[in-house]
């Protein structure tokens, strides 16, 4: 989702905890945010769960 321009950052945590990993989505709504991370293989599967949060940052602001 990356090279598609719908994901700044993914990876997973290295500590094991509850919160497995993070997806920061760059897209216009949460509803979108939501049906992109349902597309992942191991969301698909229930190995998952998904918990979105709204993130701003200043206008014009990239991680790329």
């Amino acid at each position: 989702m990356y090279k598609e321009g719908y994901a700044d950052l993914i990876g997973p945590f290295g500590d094991n905890g509850n919160i497995r990993g993070i997806t920061v989505y760059n897209v216009p709504t949460l509803r979108m945010a939501d049906s992109l991370a349902h597309l992942d293989p191991m969301v698909k599967a229930g190995r998952l769960e998904i918990e979105i949060h709204p993130w701003w940052v200043a206008k014009g602001q990239s991680l790329r």
